[in-house]
């Protein structure tokens, strides 16, 4: 059996989207294979490193961060004779192995991105797309959209999606709405990274036509990497968060008016499931494709460009709708499609 190595960068990072795909299937995944049999390799740096019952964790090579990616860790892979597996969209140059691209935003919204962050993505997406053992992504629409851009055979891609269990594990902070000056059913809320394709743009037209409620926005941005920053001036009843906890911001989910998650592009979309499991009385996201193909009839649907949206028309979504919502998504379910996945690629089962 030829080693899966894990790519253990990802540690470095503060835990967004990419990041918690990755620590959840890896710690389900831990629970489902034979001691030794996956080894994580992390960068030296690492102080946190994370203790695993049957994953191997163990510190390699003299470089740092990027250069450790793409120099110490593929030749780690192949003193081991190993598969690298990369879970955060990012997977070495030499030998990318098994790769889980999440989106392909950087091919389908180019205008939001600096040429510098755009032209790396492109030469990462281009060299995986073309030399990866298998490519994984997140939805349905993910894998239309690699075909589309990268000319991709639709059976080297396999669908793993993102799940919600981890907020299960996670208390309320009942403090979090006096810290940051919110009253109880009196605001809307929204949480993700601030890049320009989450459409806080439309958030902000909303804010302005209801001066009497506030907006709250958790997350921040990065001016090197989005050419534009915000775009627009903030009206006086919004406000921006920076980075919450994931207690803050499960309460803050709960005992909002609504969630607000009026993205125009995303590969899966992990923030409104977030929402729907710490208990937001209503979910609201757009009315793209990816988000009809995760959340069904359990969320409610808005054109990401009306900006004369009535947010007190919302209508009310059942229980059973969103409890059977909950039930399609499992961090257990998506480690065992891995590691089925894992098992064909040493059976040689997979190209």
């Amino acid at each position: 059996m030829r080693p899966i190595i894990i790519n253990g960068r990802f540690l470095l990072h503060r835990t967004t989207g990419v990041e918690r795909y990755a620590r959840e299937i890896i710690a389900e995944l831990d629970k489902a294979i034979p001691a030794g049999s996956i080894t994580m390799a992390v960068p030296p740096e690492i102080e946190n490193v994370p203790v695993y019952q049957n994953i191997k964790v163990i510190k390699t090579g003299k470089f740092k961060n990027r250069l450790w990616e793409h120099i110490s860790f593929p030749w780690y892979v192949h003193k081991q004779k190993g598969i690298s597996l990369n879970l955060c969209n990012v997977a070495p140059l030499p030998s990318p192995g098994i790769v889980c691209i999440h989106d392909v935003k950087i091919k389908a919204t180019p205008q939001y991105f600096s040429k510098k962050f755009r032209l790396w993505y492109e030469i990462l997406f281009g060299n995986a797309t073309k030399r990866a053992k298998k490519i994984i992504t997140v939805s349905e629409f993910s894998k239309s959209e690699i075909v589309k851009y990268f000319k991709v055979d639709p059976d080297n891609i396999t669908v793993i999606p993102n799940a919600w269990q981890h907020y299960e594990r996670i208390g309320y902070d009942e403090s979090a709405l006096s810290t940051y000056g919110l009253e109880k059913n009196n605001y809307y809320f929204s949480m993700c990274s601030l890049e320009p394709n989450k459409n806080f743009k439309w958030i902000a037209e909303e804010a302005r036509k209801n001066a009497d409620m506030t907006f709250a926005v958790a997350g921040s941005i990065n001016r090197n990497v989005f050419s534009e920053g915000l775009g627009f001036e903030l009206p006086p009843n919004m406000k921006l968060l920076g980075f919450v906890s994931d207690e803050e911001a499960k309460t803050l989910m709960r005992d909002c008016s609504a969630f607000l998650f009026p993205t125009f592009y995303e590969g899966f979309g992990i923030p409104p499931l977030e929402a729907i499991s710490a208990g937001a009385k209503q979910v609201v996201v757009s009315d793209t494709q990816v988000m009809h193909e995760i959340f069904g009839d359990g969320v409610i649907y808005v054109d990401p460009s009306n900006y004369n949206i009535e947010l007190s028309d919302f209508p009310e979504i059942s229980e059973t709708r969103i409890s059977e919502l909950l039930k399609k998504y499992s961090w257990k379910k998506s480690a065992e499609t891995l590691l089925k996945l894992l098992q064909n690629i040493d059976q040689g089962l997979d190209k």
